[in-house]
């Protein structure tokens, strides 16, 4: 691939990777404004912050230049007066590593928060925190495998003599990434898996919701073609970075897609369709509730189960204040796991009704003062 094209792509994807994140921003902030902002923005905000250091430093490396495709007779041809930028280049594409790790790992910090949210109260929050835990070490070793791969460091940006490939071409680099970016994106595309199975939604609806928390698989196709593709052409650093840009470009799109949701909860196919007519001013929450729709003010999620022929999960987000419920236009999905048991009370119908589990948020006016929250009965 030439520089200019190169560049081309390059900021064709990063400016509309960038325009979905900072959509997905704006989303967040029309819920529930700056103090509705969580742990999941910030991993987004530093993911944007990256990406931006690693897409100037792909342009600044074509100016400087730097070791990689040189050998050991190669090397020795460069002349003195290009060595400094060399070295500056050299080490710009040691940094470029890490601002590209960061960036990929930092959105899976975004999907993992999301989850963290919808397992309220559920035993799949197991499985976020088992995901999470594996995400962090295999963040780590892939950081650790890129600084101990040429030691010592500084050798990563020797020009003279030649270094070696594992200071320049990095190969074994791509493969730990690699393995460790799909391992960790199959475990977290496994966790809304048992959830979106009885989620009790239209069927339209329902495979919206398939298809857009299983959008991870293509990252997962992108990780693999780079390091192919990379590994293919090792010493076409071009190739590498147009690669490396893709993926991010592709889970750019993936990662913000949850969050874009609510920006659409009034159509029929994708939103709730009993809020189309909702006026409450309370609609600023500060978080999502139920696959990214919008809560009321704080919510509570009740994992319950209403009938005995009710087999699905169902997401209830309901807000009690005094003598009245705030979220009488709330959302129609639920999430709703059937437990039955000769220990559970029978409701007046004649159902059995299992135990709830009830996620409590403070509930504040828009004056900042508290509401006193009723629980339900």
């Amino acid at each position: 691939m030439s520089a200019d094209s190169l560049t081309i792509e390059t900021f064709t994807e990063y400016g509309i990777g960038m325009l979905f994140l900072i959509v997905r921003l704006y989303a967040r902030l029309q819920m529930g404004g700056l103090r509705g902002l969580r742990l999941d923005d910030a991993f987004a905000v530093a993911g944007m912050i990256f990406w931006t250091m690693q897409t100037v430093n792909i342009q600044l490396l074509g100016i400087f230049g730097n070791n990689i495709g040189l050998n050991e007779q190669t090397a020795l041809l460069v002349p003195d007066s290009k060595i400094d930028k060399m070295i500056l280049g050299s080490k710009l594409a040691f940094m470029n590593w890490i601002w590209y790790i960061c960036y990929i790992w930092c959105l899976k910090g975004v999907l993992l928060c999301l989850y963290w949210k919808l397992t309220q109260g559920t035993w799949h929050r197991h499985l976020v925190n088992a995901a999470s835990g594996f995400c962090v070490v295999t963040w780590l070793v892939c950081l650790l495998t890129h600084v101990c791969l040429c030691a010592p460091v500084t050798r990563n940006w020797q020009i003279k003599p030649y270094a070696g490939d594992n200071c320049t071409l990095r190969g074994p680099l791509y493969i730990v990434i690699a393995v460790f970016n799909v391992l960790s994106d199959i475990c977290i595309i496994l966790i809304p898996i048992p959830i979106l199975t009885k989620l009790q939604v239209p069927l339209q609806r329902k495979l919206i919701l398939v298809v857009m928390f299983s959008s991870g698989v293509f990252i997962m196709i992108c990780t693999v073609l780079r390091a192919y593709y990379s590994l293919s052409s090792i010493t076409n650093l071009g190739t590498a970075l147009g690669w490396a840009d893709r993926e991010c470009f592709v889970a750019a799109i993936v990662v913000s897609l949850p969050g874009i949701k609510p920006l659409f909860r009034n159509t029929s196919w994708l939103g709730s369709s009993n809020r189309k007519n909702s006026k409450n001013p309370y609609y600023n929450s500060d978080g999502y509730n139920g696959f990214g729709s919008k809560a009321s003010g704080k919510t509570k999620t009740f994992v319950t189960s209403r009938s005995r022929k009710s087999d699905g999960f169902e997401l209830d987000g309901v807000v009690h204040t005094k003598g009245s419920r705030i979220s009488e236009t709330g959302s129609e999905e639920h999430i709703l796991e059937r437990t039955m048991g000769p220990e559970m009370p029978v409701s007046p119908g004649g159902d059995r009704m299992a135990i709830r589990v009830t996620t409590e948020y403070a509930l504040e006016s828009e004056q900042g003062e508290p509401v006193p929250v009723r629980h339900p009965v």
